[in-house]
């Protein structure tokens, strides 16, 4: 999977928890696991470096 020009993103932990919560809901309406990733667009200095 191509994931430039982004990065994992950064949170603070209220929002980690936000995740986790909405996860555990998915989860539980869909009958299977849900594994949600948080990206945020990189800065063109950082993907020109790559």
């Amino acid at each position: 999977m191509q994931t430039e020009p982004y990065r994992f993103a950064s949170l603070p932990q209220e929002d980690v928890e936000r995740i986790r919560q909405l996860e555990q809901r998915l989860r539980e309406t869909n009958g299977h696991e849900v594994t949600l990733i948080a990206y945020e667009q990189a800065d063109r200095e950082e993907t020109a470096s790559s």
